[in-house]
């Protein structure tokens, strides 16, 4: 992947391939799809911004499940659009029956964060396949994946299989996580021709920039694949690792299907991230009375386990 950076450094006077053609075809291929379902953008959160630009605005409502990703109501306030927050069930899953309940006429895009960020749980396949049999045809149903890397539950929700049969899902998928690519912007959607024609015509003009295209091509070759599979097994296998030894500590953890942990019920979780940043450890502040640490190296992982004790305090494990 480096090479290919660096050899396309070498054309950064010429404008980059404002289609991103070479990668949506790769794409379309690894996918099975055609090339008119694929649209690369610089990031899925520029992706999201174009749904709900094209999608919403003032009088119109944005459905999602929360806590979960924080860019979706601000996304939905820059469109002039009311964000519509759904809770999450008592495991800190999305609630598909009560965000089914929450749509009416004014509803445009419903945002699924699968696996979601910050809890790190996701939806079995056929209970989402069932969510979508029930919402109006006409719905668009945003299925944001950008984690799916990380997955090793079988039956869990996959945005890809249901694009056969729902012209009304988008599936956003980014390479920052997985191939560590966060610093070059670069994700896209899957999603039916017109969906797909659709976000082309509202993107920013040459916004992928050429050596995020030459980065995200190379991730796609079989030696990069290779290599990057491999950290995202070490990375599952360190979060198994963490997971057991923090709830054998006595703090409560929620079953994740992402690169992090969701710790519920921290009780004075803002001093807790900062005596833990003290010692190094730096973990995020996720809600009031929640934090979410992220799965790094072995050696990092070692560390923030070292320096545990806060964790442990006024929680409960259930």
């Amino acid at each position: 992947m480096a090479a290919a950076i660096r050899a396309s450094i070498t054309r950064a006077n010429r404008y980059p391939d404002f289609d991103s053609r070479e990668l949506t075809e790769a794409l379309a291929s690894r996918w099975h799809l055609s090339p008119d379902q694929v649209s690369v953008d610089s990031g899925s959160s520029s992706l999201l911004r174009n749904i709900v630009t094209a999608c919403a605005g003032p009088g119109t409502e944005i459905v999602y499940g929360w806590p979960s990703f924080s860019s979706y109501e601000h996304t939905t306030l820059l469109a002039g659009a009311t964000p519509i927050r759904v809770a999450l069930t008592p495991d800190h899953r999305i609630d598909l029956a009560r965000i089914l309940a929450a749509i009416n006429d004014r509803t445009r895009v419903v945002l699924l964060c699968l696996p979601n960020n910050p809890t790190g749980t996701t939806v079995d396949h056929t209970a989402l396949e069932a969510f979508m049999e029930a919402v109006p045809e006409d719905l668009l149903i945003v299925l944001d994946e950008c984690y799916r890397a990380f997955v090793t539950d079988p039956n869990a929700a996959s945005g890809p299989r249901l694009l056969e049969r729902f012209p009304n899902v988008v599936v956003l998928e980014s390479l920052s996580k997985s191939a560590g690519l966060a610093g070059l912007r670069i994700g896209y959607a899957l999603s039916s021709p017109d969906v797909g024609a659709l976000l082309r015509a509202v993107r920013i003009p040459f916004a992928v920039s050429t050596v995020a295209q030459a980065a995200a091509l190379a991730c796609l070759g079989p030696a990069v694949t290779a290599a990057l599979e491999s950290r995202i097994t070490a990375t599952v296998s360190e979060r198994q690792r963490m997971y057991g030894t923090l709830t054998g500590a006595g703090i409560e953890v929620v079953p994740s299907q992402a690169n992090f942990l969701f710790l519920p019920h921290q009780h004075g979780a803002p001093e807790k991230v900062r005596l833990l940043a003290q010692d190094g450890a730096l973990v995020r502040l996720a809600g009031p009375r929640e934090i979410r640490i992220s799965i790094g190296s072995r050696q990092e992982n070692d560390h923030l386990l070292s320096c545990i004790g806060p964790l442990t305090e006024g929680t409960r494990k259930s």
